[in-house]
This record gives structure tokens, sequence and C-alpha cells, in this order.
């Protein structure tokens, strides 16, 4: 016989508590890119240091979040991606992302990869690179902190919703060494209104990188396509429009597939 005011479903769930602090660690954990203390943590979620720690000394053990050994401060592990990435829904993203762009680069004959943001950093997910005997690729898999050096993270970061848009800029900012991220707000708002970012690459001399991003149902950047495409003997390619134009044109196209992917269907 079922407990008034409960449902039958509801009875049969005596871990849904434990499970439910869990999450709510997770999930807070998800929300900040500097990682939080035990006690920060704790006040975030609405309870006690004692009734984490054992849940989050678990998490830990588990691999799910990591601890800083100087600042003792918890922050999400990649194990949360491993497993997304071991999901058939991901698992069919990358090979439509795959698809993509593998016909991206044997159209335009230069590498490409798709990159993702994770716990403030962000991980190259995917990457094709085209049949010839010089290039310049990034390692699939690569995973460094979020900074306004990337195209990959300035396209990210500047299709996002406002305040989330403004959080990326701060972060970028510490990262790089800038006291003052008002220059790199206004930067990702032309980017928003461009619908992309062309730009000498930071990372490789002579590299111009064409990054697009990969948009979900609501519009916000969810990932990352970029070009790095390498300059060839006499061409410039920040001079010859024609030839950025085919690159940008190959470049959203095979993004807007992979956005499909993902359930954007505008």
């Amino acid at each position: 016989m079922a407990v008034k005011g409960k449902s039958a479903a509801a009875m049969e769930r005596p871990g849904a508590p434990a499970l439910e602090k869990g999450l709510d660690l997770l999930e807070a954990l998800a929300e900040e890119s500097d990682g939080l203390s035990q006690k920060a943590l704790a006040d975030k979620i609405g309870r006690s240091v004692s009734e984490i720690f054992r849940m989050l000394s678990v998490l830990e053990q588990r691999g799910y979040v990591v601890r800083d050994a100087d600042t003792g401060q918890y922050a999400l592990s990649l194990r949360l991606f491993e497993l997304v990435n071991q999901h058939p829904p991901m698992r069919r993203l990358q090979r439509a992302a795959l698809q993509a762009m593998e016909a991206l680069v044997a159209e335009i004959g230069h590498s490409c990869h798709l990159v993702a943001m994770n716990s403030g950093r962000f991980t190259v997910v995917s990457q094709s690179e085209p049949d010839r005997l010089m290039g310049w690729t990034v390692k699939l898999g690569g995973n460094v902190a979020l900074s306004s050096h990337y195209a990959s993270a300035r396209v990210m970061s500047a299709f996002q919703l406002p305040e989330r848009r403004a959080e990326m800029a701060s972060q970028m900012a510490r990262q790089d060494g800038i006291g003052d991220a008002s220059a790199l707000l206004e930067r990702l708002q032309r980017i928003s209104e461009d619908g992309y970012e062309i730009a000498p690459s930071d990372a490789a001399y002579g590299v111009v990188d064409v990054s697009v991003p990969i948009l979900n149902q609501f519009g916000v950047a969810v990932a990352a396509l970029t070009v790095p495409a390498m300059t060839q003997p006499g061409v410039d390619l920040m001079k010859d429009v024609a030839l950025r134009e085919k690159i940008l044109e190959a470049t959203q196209r095979a993004a807007k597939q992979i956005s499909c992917a993902v359930g954007n269907v505008g």
C-alpha cells in the first residue's frame, strides 16, 4: 500500500536523495570555470559541508571531480566528457561531423577541426586533414585553456547568451593577462554580428584561421568548426578575398550540416 502523499514510483526510489545530491554537486561545478572550495560548493547547493563531504569524496575517487592540491578547490574532470563520447548520440554527432569535415577538406585542401567546451577549457573532439604532403593540423583530443589567442575560443564565446559571453570574456582576459576585457567583448560582439571569425593565427605563423560556430536549437554555440588555412607561396589569404570567401562559404556549409545534427533546424 502506498503512503499518502507519495506515488508508488517515488516509494521505489530510496536512493534518489543521494543521487540528487551528487547531481547537484556536478551541476554546480559545471557552472564554475575556476573551481570551488568545499565550503563554497556547499553554500552554492544549499547544504552543509558535512552533508557533501562523503559524496564529494566518492566523486573524487571515481574521477568525476579533481581537487587542486594547492588551493583545495574542486573542479570537474574530463570523466563526464569521456562518458558523453561513449554515448550513441555523441557518436552519431561525431560521425556526422566527420563526414561533413571530410567533404570540407576535400573541397578546400586544408585541414579542419571541431572544438567543444569542457570545464572552462576547450577540447578538439574531431579532426580531419586533406590528402596532401604538408599542412597545418591540430591534435585530436588536445585540451587547452580558454584563451582569446584561439579563434575557436573566440567564436564559441561570441555565440553565447550575453551574460555567459561576458563571463567567458572575463575568463579569457584573466588567462591572457588582460586587465580590461572591454576590448575583447567588443571583438566578440563583432564576431557574433558577422557570424564567423577570420584572422591570422596567434598560434602559428603563416596560418589564417577561419572559424564558424556550431549552434544548437537555441542559437548558442556548442562547438566551433575551424580551418587553419596554411598560407601558400605567393598567396596572401588575408588579401585574396575570392579565396577567403570560398573557404568561408564551404566551412559555413559544413557547420550548418553539423548544427543540424545537434538539433538546429533553422
